[in-house]
């Protein structure tokens, strides 16, 4: 790789707080614990845009970093450094995390556990990969948010503009995630709340499980497989969930359609209204009332019970169209892959 222009190393407690303001990309991974046992040093690599050293002479061009014992803070801040430049940090791994890149500057954080990790960007991407933190806070203005492996902790990201988030898993008490032109993508969500929403991008998750709230003006929101209570509204967008295994589910568009996929077992009490509703013949619905009011059809019914009212799920759209078709897990599997 490129040879670092200014290196330093500096002895830490193990338990502190890195805090950077920096111009350009920033990475970030634990000490190794075999060289550092005691996990005691922060490591600071700098290295240039075309590996030239920084022009000598203004003193706040460089890259400064210094360690407040009394705060147990590592700071590393710079003004006028290269915005092509690279910092590269090794801190131990139970460090917490406040960075704040801008301009097109990047974030890229490894393997860290820790309390608190807040990271902020403007138009730069931030890469997180395996995150253990008990408090997860990502901004962006119009950069994008990737997650790699799990991100494991309280979450809450914000992306402006067009930036986009795309997580591979997330799992935690609380998450909140919201964009407003970007997309909004995640595998697999595991958490006791979560709610996600998005002014004008889709929502397309994977399996998710808990209390979910999806909300979207124009985008559409997609669901591969969800368990749980679901609440989903869009204004313009259309709705596709398949339900695996449910407490509440709550579906509502405006203008779009909404299509709700069932297992064929699944127990449950259905309330469904739209323009047109359509309900594929393999489903049988038992106890069914239909009623049709100012272009608007309503039809409920019970499906494989005669008397739930704990597990129902509602679908309700007021110019689109209604479709429950039943689906295997298998189907549901095959068509992700």
């Amino acid at each position: 790789g490129r040879k670092p222009l200014q290196e330093w190393a500096l002895a830490v407690s193990p338990r502190g707080r890195l805090r950077v303001r920096l111009p350009c990309q920033v990475s970030v991974r634990p000490l190794d614990p075999q060289r550092y046992p005691g996990a005691d040093r922060v490591l600071v690599a700098v290295s240039g845009a075309g590996g030239s050293p920084p022009p000598r002479g203004r003193q706040q061009d460089r890259v400064r970093v210094e360690y407040d014992e009394a705060l147990q803070q590592m700071a590393i801040v710079a003004d006028g450094v290269d915005s092509k430049a690279a910092v590269d940090v090794r801190t131990p791994v139970k460090f917490d995390l406040d960075i704040k890149t801008s301009g097109t500057g990047c974030v890229k954080i490894q393997k860290i556990e820790c309390d608190n990790c807040k990271i902020e960007t403007e138009k730069g991407t931030s890469v997180l990969q395996s995150i253990k933190s008990h408090k997860i806070d990502i901004r962006t203005n119009g950069g994008k948010v990737i997650g790699l492996g799990t991100l494991y902790g309280n979450t809450d990201i914000r992306a402006t503009e067009k930036g986009s988030v795309n997580i591979e898993k997330l799992q935690g008490t609380s998450i909140h995630i919201s964009t407003e032109d970007g997309l909004l993508k995640t595998k697999y969500l595991y958490a006791e709340s979560s709610s996600l929403s998005s002014v004008a991008g889709d929502i397309l998750l994977g399996s998710i499980h808990g209390n979910t709230s999806l909300q979207t003006k124009t985008g559409s929101i997609t669901v591969d497989s969800s368990d749980g209570s679901l609440k989903a509204s869009t204004h313009h967008g259309a709705i596709d969930v398949y339900v695996s295994q449910l407490r509440k589910v709550d579906l509502k568009s405006q203008k779009g359609s909404i299509t709700v996929k069932v297992p064929a077992s699944l127990k449950a009490y259905l309330q469904l209204s739209g323009r047109k509703v359509d309900v594929s013949s393999e489903i049988q619905l038992k106890e069914t009332q239909s009623a049709s009011k100012d272009d608007h059809v309503t039809i409920s019914g019970h499906m494989n019970q005669r008397n739930e009212t704990d597990k129902w799920i509602k679908a309700d759209t007021q110019n689109g169209k209604v479709c429950l078709k039943s689906q295997s897990w298998i189907q549901s599997v095959k068509l992700k892959s």
